[in-house]
């Protein structure tokens, strides 16, 4: 699409990828209108931040924020916050907000992102929360603050990070798992024992395989727990924690085709003509990879909204970042970068038992993601052997005095 003066661009989502999707727009010259339209009531902010340092008010409110409201006047953004598209229409190239208006688009970038999952038999009482928002982990902290004895439901990356702010603020933390380790969707069997033992070390009771089975409540509240392990818990607050579901009502008003949790989208992050995905809804196919790849991490939903709005603005490419996340707990900082949807080996560089170390996960001798924990380097000098997809020396991957980039270029 070409950067016409009276085109209007909509963007559904405030977050990370809208946010980004919009200015990108301007920075590769699109005149026309642009339109980013939030639930949230706040305008766009730093997520991370929510589960981390803003909980444990290390960071001020203001300091969240993406950019001042000035920004979005500058770039002539019209930002609405505070209102939902409940509806969209493919043939109307229309889309419905919560409050009756339709706003019509000529091009749509879909970043709606996701929404906690709740499991129906845990109660919605006043102290048991889920975190996605600002306004989430606002009240989280206001209860904490009040409150000694966390129960967390679930151990991935939410529920980890938060398990770890907890007790950096001095509160006690049971934290619940059904799977045999945290974090092992996400990180695998090896690393899931390893995060097992860090939490342990910092004073987390972390039970694994294990469920709840009787919530126990006091008029709006919930005051412990009995578990599948036999035992009871007093708590004072809890937090939901079991996944984000992507949010794909609108994809289907529009006809799109949905894979992995999320909307298939092309190399570009097309999804049909005129209309493009970014972020925890986007099923990308990889070039890298050569296969779908979907993500709900922070840094790729920016990247992705970036890439999205340079496309709609007339330069659209083929999406090759490979996926990258971070995750800081207690001292210890866990950078990902690559796909490992499959592995048949790991590959380890370093000692896990300093907390410094690597973790490759291969595929029939390829590399296809890289693991480090307060090894930063390792993760940024593995790109390139990700990218390469050949088979590498693994006894050169274990060598720590060994060089990457070497590795990389032979």
């Amino acid at each position: 699409m070409s950067a016409r003066l009276n085109s209007q661009v909509v963007i559904v989502g405030a977050g990370a990828a809208g946010d980004a999707a919009a200015m990108a727009l301007r920075q590769n010259g699109f005149d026309g209108s642009v339109l980013l339209i939030g639930a949230d009531r706040h305008r766009p902010y730093e997520r991370p931040l929510l589960s981390k340092q803003y909980l444990r008010d290390e960071v001020p409110p203001d300091r969240v924020f993406l950019h001042r409201t000035e920004e979005y006047e500058q770039q002539r953004i019209e930002l609405v916050t505070g209102h939902a598209v409940v509806e969209a229409r493919a043939r109307a190239r229309t889309v419905r907000l919560d409050d009756g208006r339709d706003i019509h688009f000529d091009s749509l970038i879909l970043a709606p992102g996701g929404t906690p999952r709740w499991s129906p038999e845990v109660p919605r009482l006043s102290n048991v929360f889920s975190l996605r928002t600002l306004d989430d982990s606002t009240a989280i902290k206001r209860a904490l603050g009040e409150s000694q004895r966390m129960l967390l439901l679930g151990a991935g990356f939410i529920g980890a990070e938060v398990a770890a702010s907890a007790r950096l603020m001095g509160k006690n933390v049971l934290m619940i798992e059904l799977g045999s380790v945290p974090l092992g969707r996400a990180l695998g069997q090896e690393m899931g024992e390893i995060y097992a033992r860090i939490h342990r070390s910092r004073g987390v009771d972390l039970r694994t395989g294990t469920s709840v089975t009787r919530w126990i409540t006091s008029e709006d509240r919930v005051v412990g727990v009995e578990l599948s392990d036999g035992t009871q818990a007093e708590i004072d607050v809890a937090l939901v924690a079991i996944g984000v579901g992507a949010e794909v009502g609108l994809a289907r008003d529009l006809g799109l085709e949905l894979g992995l949790g999320g909307v298939l989208v092309d190399e570009t992050l097309r999804a049909a003509p005129g209309i493009y995905c970014a972020g925890d809804i986007a099923a990308h196919f990889h070039p890298v990879f050569r296969r779908h790849v979907r993500v709900e991490h922070w840094q790729v939903a920016q990247k992705q909204g970036a890439a999205c709005g340079a496309a709609v603005a007339g330069t659209p490419s083929r999406y090759e970042e490979l996926p990258w996340f971070w995750s800081d707990q207690y001292d210890l900082n866990l950078q990902y970068v690559g796909n490992a949807h499959d592995f048949d080996q790991t590959v380890w560089r370093g000692d896990p038992e300093s907390e410094r170390f690597a973790l490759f996960y291969l595929k029939e001798g390829v590399i296809e993601a890289v693991l480090s924990v307060n090894d930063g380097r390792t993760g940024r000098l593995s790109r390139e052997l990700i990218r390469r997809r050949i088979p590498v020396n693994i006894d050169a991957l274990t060598d720590v005095a060994g060089d990457l980039r070497e590795l990389a270029s032979a």
